[in-house]
């Protein structure tokens, strides 16, 4: 029996295979640090800062209080990095980055070899559809984005 599925059913399942195996990759190379979440998203941070308090950073990440204390309580657990009571305010904690922080890099997965099967033709035709998709999706972002107050990006 011939499979019926729709072009956007085969583009989701797609997406969510990427996603299963970006989370696999990440969690297998970086024991689950993400760059755009959690405790990778903090260390890519404070990578860019220094003598952080605990609460600025939470304000400038956009993490709760509570949330960003168990996310920095397993970064320092695994060496990442330490906290330290300010000296001209003991109810502030400084957050810094340790030499093992300062050294931690997140790598990509390769996805080279998901196009490994395709010859140059059909790479050169996934391309120009991607392309198509994705200013399609653009053009669909701008128009429901008027019908809110906010935007996402």
């Amino acid at each position: 029996m011939e499979d019926r599925k729709t072009l956007a059913a085969i583009f989701m399942d797609t997406h969510h295979l990427l996603h299963r195996y970006n989370i696999m990759w990440y969690g297998k190379n970086f024991g689950g640090l993400e760059p755009q979440q959690g405790q990778g998203r903090i260390l890519m941070a404070l990578q860019r800062m220094t003598n952080v308090s605990q609460r600025e950073l939470g304000y400038i990440l956009g993490i709760r209080p509570q949330s960003l204390g168990e996310l920095l309580q397993k970064l320092e657990s695994n060496g990442y990095i330490t906290r330290q009571r300010s000296t001209t305010d003991k109810r502030t904690f400084t957050v810094e980055l340790t030499e093992k922080g300062k050294n931690f890099r997140l790598l990509k997965p390769d996805y080279d070899e998901l196009f490994a099967e395709l010859d140059w033709k059909e790479q050169l035709d996934l391309r120009k559809s991607l392309e198509k998709i994705s200013s399609q999706l653009e053009e669909m972002i701008s128009r429901e984005q008027k019908n809110y107050s906010y935007e996402f990006y």
